[in-house]
């Protein structure tokens, strides 16, 4: 694997763009055909930094944070939607001047992906999917997600500050095959609780509520969406399975797939030169 950037050089390479009323945080390196990578929960657009050094010198690389996440602004009480983060997803590739591009999209991107592939705002030329659930039947949520989930418990976590490194570093690392370095889960925690983020896990992780009830639709989207489709999955997820690649390949059978055998949740920082050929090849 290729030495990470510190997360002071990934911040370096972007800035904080005022999108929607928001201060979002927007990378954007490389040269040639366009890629948007969506991010997912919790973590931010630093998810993609092992992908960056294998694709730049070939496309042009816009990452951001969704509202809520990384270095992006993370208002307190707000309604964490779907469908904004979609509004932002086209806020960002419009100010970019974005023509057709390739939608990378990974963990909750995904269901924003779709949500993307019913918006003709967006001119998404290929679309690549990373292990994400959306199909919540097959979905197996940490017992950290279930708890944050609930509408009395959740709130009280995040204020008490229950959520913290440890609890976080316990449950991230069953994400992965092989725990991650202290280091590494202590980059990924610098990013969540960056302006106080922790203390609105509770807010965004209802994201599954929305995508529980549209996630029919999406999939619809999908399935009848034309956009050369990738699947790209680990098959030692433990939360978003293999099972829910092999239903939206169902839905979608001339979609390429690669399943990556011995890769959990993140193929993206797992094996990223793996996931970087597919990318290009998508």
């Amino acid at each position: 694997m290729l030495p990470l950037p510190s997360l002071s050089d990934f911040r370096a390479r972007g800035q904080l763009i005022e999108l929607l009323g928001h201060r979002i945080f927007v990378s954007d390196q490389g040269s040639g055909p366009p890629i948007l990578f969506l991010h997912g929960f919790p973590t931010s657009s630093f998810d993609y930094a092992p992908l960056t050094p294998l694709l730049a010198s070939q496309r042009r690389l816009v990452l951001f944070d969704f509202l809520g996440y990384g270095y992006s602004d993370k208002p307190p009480q707000h309604n964490y939607s779907l469908f904004e983060q979609a509004d932002f997803a086209i806020a960002v590739a419009q100010h970019l001047g974005l023509g057709p591009l390739t939608l990378v999209a990974h963990d909750m991107g995904s269901s924003v992906a779709l949500e993307l592939l019913r918006r003709p705002q967006l001119p998404i030329e290929r679309l690549v999917l990373l292990n994400g659930s959306v199909l919540l039947r097959h979905y197996r949520p940490l017992i950290t997600q279930r708890l944050l989930l609930h509408p009395q418990i959740g709130p009280l976590l995040t204020r008490l500050g229950l959520i913290n490194r440890t609890v976080f570093g316990k449950q991230f690392a069953k994400l992965f095959p092989s725990p991650p370095p202290a280091a590494e889960l202590d980059l990924f925690w610098e990013l969540i609780r960056h302006n106080d983020g922790h203390r609105n896990y509770h807010l965004l992780i209802r994201y599954l509520n929305e995508r529980k009830q549209h996630e029919l639709v999406w999939l619809d989207a999908l399935a009848a969406s034309r956009v050369p489709l990738t699947v790209i999955w680990g098959q030692r997820d433990p939360v978003s399975v293999p099972a829910i690649a092999k239903e939206v390949l169902l839905r979608r059978p001339d979609a390429r797939y690669v399943p990556l055998h011995e890769v959990g949740h993140y193929p993206q920082w797992e094996d990223p030169q793996t996931v970087a050929q597919h990318i290009l090849r998508a």
